[in-house]
């Protein structure tokens, strides 16, 4: 009789959290399901849904690109947050302050992002751009939004 181990969802975030923080691109690859649907972002800084190789080829670019300005780093600080927004309650991983993988082209925005996980089957199946966080604070967002509302 064959037997499978379950992970739960904290442990296999945590693992993807590491494998994304060591720059370990086979480890994150075995963690993502082949059929999932992960957010990228296009060299107009549009949010696409791409597939599982999308998203390594998209995120080993962000790697090369932060290992370039930061060539001694050896590794990235995260904390793992929780979606407070579309998927309440689901884990989200945050890089560097919010600053990794997607940065914003104006150095005065300080919006943070997280990527927001999905899962099935013991792998993710799904990771979303994510903005608003249970504890992080993520204070340009509510300056971008009171912004909006007063024009």
């Amino acid at each position: 009789m064959l037997t499978t181990t379950q992970l739960d969802q904290t442990t296999i975030a945590k693992q993807l959290a590491e494998a994304i923080a060591t720059f370990n691109i086979l480890r994150l690859s075995d963690l993502l399901s082949d059929d999932g649907e992960f957010n990228i972002k296009n060299e107009n800084n549009e949010t696409l849904n791409g597939n599982k190789a999308d998203f390594i080829n998209w995120l080993q670019i962000k790697i090369d690109e932060y290992l370039f300005v930061n060539d001694d780093s050896e590794r990235l600080i995260y904390i793992i947050d929780q979606c407070l927004h579309c998927r309440i309650g689901n884990p989200v991983i945050i890089f560097e302050n919010g600053s990794f993988p997607v940065r914003t082209k104006d150095p005065w925005q300080r919006e943070k992002c997280g990527l927001m996980l999905e899962f099935k089957d013991s792998l993710i199946c799904g990771i979303t751009f994510c903005y608003l966080f249970l504890k992080a604070d993520n204070p340009f967002l509510f300056e971008k939004e009171c912004y909006r509302r007063k024009k």
